[in-house]
Parts: C-alpha cells; structure tokens; sequence
C-alpha cells in the first residue's frame, strides 16, 4: 500500500506531466514511487514563475524550496508537506545526491528573469541545466550508474523537443524560450509572437533548434532508452507538421505514441 505522500506524487505527474508519467512505467515497478516523487518535486519548482506575481516572491518560493531539501539531508526530517516527504523516503532509499537538487533549483532562477537565451547556445544549457540533473536522479533511482549512461544528450533532446512544442502554450503566457538571436534573424517580432501571430520564418527557427538534438542515442537503461525514444517520435511529429509548432497536428497526440514506445 502506498502512502497518501506517494499518492499526491503519482496524481500530480499523471496530471501534469504525463510523458514522465509514462516513461515511469518502464522503470522498475519498487522505483516507481520514487521516480513519482522527483518529478512532482520538478513540477512544483518549474511552475515558479506561474505561480508568483513579481521575481522575487519567485526567488523566496525557491529558496524555501532549497532549505526544505537542506533539512532533509542535514536531520533526515521532512517537512509536512506530500512531495517533501515522499522525496525523503527517495533520497534515503536510493542514496541521491544533494547536488542535482540544488542545480535543478538553480536553474528555474532564470524563469525568473523573463529574457530569452540569447543564442542557440543558451538554448541547449537551459535544456541542460533544467532536466540533466533531474534525469541524472531518475536514472539511478530506476537502478543505472549515471556516469556510465548518456543522461545529458538524452535529457538535452528531450527537453528541445518539449520546447519546441510548447511555444504556443509560452507565447499564451508572453513568454518564450527560443534563441533571440535566431528569432530576429527570421523576422520574428516577440508582439506578434505572443499575440500568437507567427512569423513564415518560425518554423526555420524551430528546425535550426532541433538540428542540434542528437539521434540514435544508445543507453542500456530502459527507462533512459524510452525517454530518447519518445523525443524522437515527437520530434518526428514536429518534422511532418514542417516545423509548424502553430499546426493543429501538433495539438494532437502522436499516432500509437504508446505502442511505439513499447516497440
């Protein structure tokens, strides 16, 4: 029997993140929790900035954050709060490094800040530094050694092919995380954009971003293979709609997402 901590962090990734959700059913069935538990701590720090009105309510959010986790590692105590406490029994069952918490965390500070990444560059670190460590937990709670497996090229695809089709729903929130550099050489005003009117060049700069994912990653994890996997076949989606993240096709599921992940 599961607790209502375990509970809670099941409900909300099945709500809110169902993709993870998903790929957590191709972990080991004991790591499950646990898996449940990270990805509801992910939710609640990178829904940051939708949930506070200035940057700063945002910056004091996070830190509380940070010094719940702290507390966790000093004392061994968790606050009474459903993902806190289940992210305990995870970090003491599975020995997680504090670090990664920590990076993840630091990470959502940029949220904070309402500017685009700069280049492609800033792009692909912002993928990087907002689900590698997440991954890297993942990883070695579904029973595999971080070191030794591709977690940073798998989390960098995952986390492109997300972004890019997520622009509508950042643009409803005036927001964005494509490169400014490549959005103004395509004639893309942030107005428009956000008034979800699209440049014809958009759908270069979406494909010039996901040019830079990497196919055909090799993991002997299987829940990091499913994760590539499912990268993919969004992306693939992407690619049929011609780079179009505004196409109706893209508001839809992928076709047998399911069955092809489980190919």
């Amino acid at each position: 029997m599961t607790s209502t901590a375990d509970s809670y962090c099941a409900q909300q990734v099945r709500e809110y993140d169902p993709d993870r959700y998903l790929l957590s059913m191709f972990a080991p069935e004991p790591s499950r929790e646990a898996l449940w538990a990270l990805f509801a701590f992910n939710l609640e720090i990178a829904k940051t900035r939708e949930v506070v009105s200035e940057t700063q309510l945002g910056l004091i959010r996070l830190q509380w954050w940070r010094e719940a986790i702290a507390e966790i590692y000093e004392s061994g105590i968790a606050l009474e709060h459903e993902v806190l406490m289940a992210l305990a029994k995870a970090i003491e069952a599975h020995d997680l490094p504090q670090e990664h918490f920590e990076s993840l965390i630091y990470a959502r500070e940029f949220d904070l800040e309402d500017v685009l990444p700069g280049n492609v560059e800033g792009l692909i670190n912002y993928a990087d530094f907002t689900t590698t460590p997440l991954m890297k937990l993942a990883v070695k709670v579904a029973g595999a050694d971080e070191e030794a497996e591709p977690v940073q090229p798998v989390s960098v695809n995952y986390a492109l092919a997300g972004i890019a089709r997520s622009v509508p729903h950042f643009a409803r929130q005036r927001r964005c995380l494509l490169p400014e550099a490549l959005l103004k050489e395509h004639g893309q005003r942030m107005d428009k954009l956000y008034d979800l009117k699209p440049a014809e060049g958009l759908p270069q700069v979406v494909e010039e971003v996901l040019g830079h994912t990497v196919r055909g990653v090799k993991s002997q994890n299987k829940f990091l293979q499913k994760t590539q996997k499912l990268a993919e076949i969004y992306i693939k989606q992407v690619r049929a709609a011609e780079y179009d993240v505004f196409s109706s096709k893209l508001g839809r599921e992928p076709s047998l997402k399911v069955l092809r992940l489980m190919v």
